[in-house]
């Protein structure tokens, strides 16, 4: 076992024991050692023994309790019902902070929930572990096809699917028109490549009292993510038999590095301490002439959505020649590796992730074409950029064990270069070292 989720492993069962999680939830509590052949039995022959079987579906109370989506859940349980004799769901739930760490101490006591979101962040841990269903097993390509890719890779583990992407989002580019009139911008032309990015920050921080770009130093990630992603580049590369090779003493990674230490000037004077909430706020009250953002800018500031002084555009890209790129989260839908009745656990997971219930079942962005097509964002004007953006959205890295690691060193060169002064070149080689310190370490 990696030394690393060994720790992780004595951290949960630890909590669990101090009681942040005392639980009966979950069908497979009493399945421990039972085989993957053995599940599937006691799966196809629930329906025709006259007991009802219960699978546990575990989210967040925000989605499956607010108003808005639980009478959606209880079509799709009468559904699965009706689909699936002898079988009913359960939907459990808990508050969103509660839930970040209840559901990894289920896991962590072998009292897991047969079908639950997954966050991308927590995927690489789970599926090292061995908690979740290796759904490439049980599906056929033709079940994978109609997420986008990018979205799609954040739950691949050693080339295998083993969660479906539910919700995603992707950062697009917010731009003040009058801003850019007062600078002498076209307010019809936003940049389309970085070099045309700086030369409009530095122009309107120039001529107006406004920021020109908004930089969100503060939120604790690799910040101005989506500029990278543009570039159609990787921060690490994964070979096919899982080593790991830094890739960050590049022409693309270190250009972004000095494109974001040349705009400084153009930045918010306590950028350093902004996150990506407070830089939209600062956009909506048109201090920043322009910010990389997803849907909260609007959905902080509802009044905006009416408004005619911003316009949006794709992220700016590398170059002309570079492809479209933008940074993608969101969660996935996954299937725990114990529960007792897989066959049915994975047709609810589908059903999920369907165009009949995806979109229907949360307020995020669906991850998949069909469901897009059929919500809220491809019928309302306001959400027409992110319908193009987000079909190009991905992460900086492949999922690996050091995903948060590596993205902590990426944040720490970006602050050396930022608040310390450090020149791009000379930071692109000590991340590269960085880097393979954290791989080394196994």
């Amino acid at each position: 076992m990696n030394k690393r989720f060994g720790k992780l492993a004595i951290i949960l069962l630890t909590v669990m024991l101090i009681g942040i999680v005392s639980t009966g939830c979950g069908s497979n509590s009493n399945d421990k050692g039972n085989s993957s052949s053995g599940n599937e039995s006691a799966g196809s022959n629930a329906g025709t023994s006259g007991k009802i079987e219960k699978l546990i579906y575990y989210g967040f109370s925000e989605w499956v309790t607010d108003p808005n989506f639980a009478p959606v859940f209880e079509e799709l349980k009468e559904r699965f019902a009706k689909e699936n004799p002898g079988f009913e769901v359960e939907f459990q739930s808990d508050p969103w902070g509660t839930w970040e760490t209840k559901y990894k101490v289920m896991f962590a006591s072998g009292n897991a929930p047969d079908v639950f979101i997954v966050n991308n962040p927590d995927f690489p841990t789970f599926a090292n572990s061995g908690y979740l269903l290796d759904l490439g097993e049980k599906l056929s390509e033709d079940a994978f096809k109609d997420f986008f890719p990018g979205i799609l890779s954040m739950y691949t583990w050693n080339g295998k699917p083993m969660a479906m992407p539910y919700t995603t989002d992707a950062r697009i580019l917010w731009y003040n028109k009058e801003l850019f009139k007062q600078a002498g911008l076209d307010p019809m032309k936003p940049p389309a490549t970085w070099s045309e990015l700086k030369d409009y920050a530095l122009k309107i921080a120039d001529a107006t009292d406004a920021a020109g770009f908004g930089m969100d130093l503060g939120l604790k990630e690799f910040p101005a993510q989506s500029l990278f992603t543009a570039s159609g580049s990787s921060i690490i590369q994964v070979d096919d038999s899982g080593a790991i090779t830094p890739n960050v003493n590049t022409s693309e990674f270190k250009d972004y590095l000095q494109l974001l230490k040349d705009m400084g000037p153009a930045y918010e004077a306590d950028y350093a301490t902004l996150d990506h909430l407070k830089v939209a706020t600062l956009f909506a009250q048109q201090k920043v002439g322009m910010v990389l953002a997803g849907t909260w800018v609007t959905d902080q500031n509802p009044d905006l959505k009416n408004a005619d002084f911003y316009g949006q555009a794709l992220v700016p890209k590398y170059n002309e020649g570079a492809a479209d790129g933008s940074f993608g989260g969101g969660f996935g839908i996954a299937v725990s590796a114990k529960s007792k009745h897989p066959e049915q656990a994975l047709k609810l997971a589908q059903l999920l992730t369907s165009v009949d219930f995806n979109a229907r079942t949360m307020s995020d962005v669906p991850a998949n074409n069909a469901s897009l097509a059929v919500s809220k964002f491809a019928t309302d004007p306001a959400y027409k950029i992110f319908m193009d953006q987000i079909k190009f959205a991905r992460q900086s890295q492949p999922k690996t064990l050091f995903y948060k690691e590596i993205d902590a060193a990426v944040y720490d060169s970006v602050n050396k270069v930022l608040l310390g002064g450090e020149a791009a070149e000379a930071e692109a080689g000590k991340l590269e070292a960085k880097i393979n310190e954290i791989i080394a370490q196994k």
